[in-house]
């Protein structure tokens, strides 16, 4: 089994929970499809093909195995799992892999498919994950690569025995940044307390102190999962539609809803915003306009008491 490394982390952070239908590259002409994959056994089949190409101009050989994983607390990293911690983990997939075949050949310029089984009858309620790596062995036997190069394809998977439970909660929410500057970005973290993976889509509206929506923004538009029994921090950008913004309280509504329930949970913040002025430059024109005034009254004065 392949052991952790600090190029596989950084490989796969990559990766991590995007598009569905995109492809890894580690080396430019060998590739990965798809580098994500998710699964509901209780409407898709047990079992999904791989992709592996190879564009360069030598042969390759791919020795394929599989490490579960899980996520590190209020972060975007993976947490791969060896060992006593990965047969620990509730979460696991590895337990119910199997492989058409372990190694593959690719001569230059060739496509193979490898067909990856999961095992239905005997996994665990809830969700399991696992990446599946390939590790590429060049057959240049003048090729010295110091670094281990392994491809990776994250797989999600829903079990169907029907204790699957779809829990979660907005846990916070907040401006990105504090102070008193109109914020045009928000953190919020969502804890899913059930027991398979979600993703949680939704919507931020600011309104202002009189009451009108002035920003919207859309949450989650890269659907990133939230695992089950964690809390996953987002990072959502607003939009502001109004040119002026007069200082006062702010509210923030954000709206969610996830799962194949369509649950929705909701909070609302409050916060103080000098809006869209920038005092600093208002008092500095307030005193050129004052010393404007001050310096005509007194020629004005002046001229009265000359003539």
């Amino acid at each position: 089994m392949l052991r952790k490394s600090t190029f596989l982390i950084i490989l796969i952070l990559i990766l991590f929970f995007g598009a569905k239908t995109s492809s890894a590259k580690i080396q430019p002409g060998i590739s990965v499809s798809p580098s994500i994959n998710h699964i509901d056994l209780s409407v898709d089949q047990p079992e999904y093909a791989i992709t592996y190409s190879n564009n360069t101009k030598q042969a390759v050989t791919l020795k394929l195995s599989v490490e579960d994983f899980s996520e590190f607390e209020n972060s975007y990293k993976l947490n791969f799992l060896e060992g006593i911690d990965a047969k620990n983990y509730k979460y696991s997939l590895s337990s119910w892999i199997s492989f058409e075949t372990k190694s593959i050949e690719l001569s230059p310029g060739e496509k193979k498919q490898v067909r990856i089984f999961i095992d239905k009858q005997r996994i665990t309620k809830g969700g399991h994950y696992a990446s599946i790596l390939a590790e590429v062995v060049s057959e240049n036997k003048q090729d010295k690569v110091n670094i281990k190069q392994v491809l990776s394809s994250l797989l999600f998977v829903r079990a169907a025995t029907g204790q699957e439970t779809e829990q979660g909660k907005i846990n916070d929410f907040k401006p990105l940044q504090d102070g008193i500057e109109y914020p045009d970005e928000f953190v919020l973290r969502f804890e899913n307390s059930g027991n398979v993976q979600v993703i949680p889509y939704g919507l931020i509206q600011v309104y202002d102190p009189l009451g009108n929506l002035v920003a919207k923004g859309i949450f989650n538009e890269n659907s990133l999962d939230a695992l089950p029994e964690s809390i996953r921090t987002y990072d959502i950008k607003t939009t502001t539609y109004q040119p002026v913004l007069i200082p006062g309280i702010y509210t923030a509504k954000a709206s969610l809803h996830f799962g194949k329930n369509n649950i929705k949970t909701y909070h609302n913040i409050t916060f103080f915003s000098l809006g869209s002025f920038d005092f600093t430059k208002i008092l500095v024109i307030l005193i050129l306009i004052g010393a404007l005034i001050f310096y005509y009254k007194k020629r004005v004065y002046k001229h009265k008491k000359q003539s």
